[in-house]
């Protein structure tokens, strides 16, 4: 027999599950995104990882050969300023070796210091003189010592090709690090964008119009051609207007055989809005009479062409 409130399934109806015990919770599975949203963006964002990547192992490649090109450049200076301390200075070794260190290395290092001076915002006019100093220097010594080889025959190109080596490898080192600068200074946006480019034949076909729209993006940083052109373009349309207005300003008499209509609608263009007893006003000083009720039919039809509009605009600016 059983009584009221109990359950005859086992089940209590206040624990919530069987024979006492909680039942384990199943989690909700989410919601499928529908393969057709996901897969254009995915394949699109393993498109850039991949160009990116591509991109660094190219920089990292050109960065290691320019290394090398450094390197192999700065052996041989370093070569030519070791015979220079043995033969011209009369310095044994180890000694030898501190002519190429106080000359090639220590240009390198005031290459550093130009380099902190610039990401530091600071002057690097003092590193990079000293670096001048110091490579002219090294290039010296090392055309002295293969001018003054021991031997007989011309010695120039020797002399030439050991000077070259020292002004090269500062060269390709001072290129290193102007990358390296322009990098960073581009990571805390302190370079400008680059210039638009213009075709050649626009140069020659155009080569006014080209100049100014080149010049606006040199002021302005812009760095599309066409939006350089549209600003170049607006600028002579109101140069264009504001002489027709000033044209029409300064005429004293219309043309013989103007209709009313075209000398009312010049009269609105010439006072640059729909003003018609302004307009019959400026029709009667220059000979042409215009009934009101007249100058009012002209000026609903002339307040929707494009050209009022246009002059409201520029009147608005």
């Amino acid at each position: 027999m059983t009584t009221a409130g109990e359950n005859t399934s086992g089940a209590s109806p206040w624990r919530g599950g069987i024979n006492g015990h909680l039942p384990t919770p199943r989690p909700v599975p989410e919601a499928a995104v529908p393969a057709a949203e996901t897969e254009p963006g995915i394949a699109q964002d393993e498109a850039e990882a991949a160009r990116l990547k591509q991109q660094q192992r190219v920089t990292i490649a050109g960065y290691a050969g320019l290394v090398v090109v450094v390197a192999i450049a700065a052996a041989m200076s370093w070569h030519g300023l070791v015979g220079f301390a043995e033969r011209q200075l009369d310095m044994a070794s180890p000694w030898s070796y501190g002519v190429p260190v106080s000359l090639d290395v220590a240009a390198m290092l005031c290459g550093f210091l130009a380099l902190r001076s610039v990401i530091s915002h600071d002057s690097a006019a003092g590193p990079r003189f000293l670096t001048l100093l110091l490579v002219a220097g090294s290039a010296w010594a090392n055309y002295y010592s293969a001018a003054h080889m021991p031997g007989e025959g011309d010695h120039t190109p020797a002399a030439l090709y050991f000077g070259a080596m020292s002004v090269l490898s500062w060269f390709l080192w001072d290129v290193v690090l102007r990358q390296i600068r322009r990098s960073m200074l581009k990571t805390i946006g302190a370079v400008e964008k680059p210039l638009p480019k213009f075709r050649a034949v626009r140069w020659l076909r155009y080569p006014r119009e080209t100049f100014a729209a080149w010049s606006v993006s040199v002021r302005y940083g812009l760095t599309r051609p066409d939006e350089a052109l549209e600003r170049v373009w607006e600028t002579y349309q109101a140069q264009e207007q504001e002489e027709e207005l000033k044209q029409l300003e300064e005429l004293e008499r219309l043309p013989e055989g103007i209709t009313k209509k075209n000398a009312v609608e010049l009269a609105f263009k010439a006072l640059g809005k729909a003003d018609v007893p302004a307009a019959i006003e400026w029709c009667a000083d220059r000979g042409v009479t215009v009934d009101r009720s007249y100058g009012y039919e002209v000026a609903r039809t002339f307040a929707t062409e494009p050209k009022l509009l246009e002059l409201k605009a520029a009147g608005a600016q």
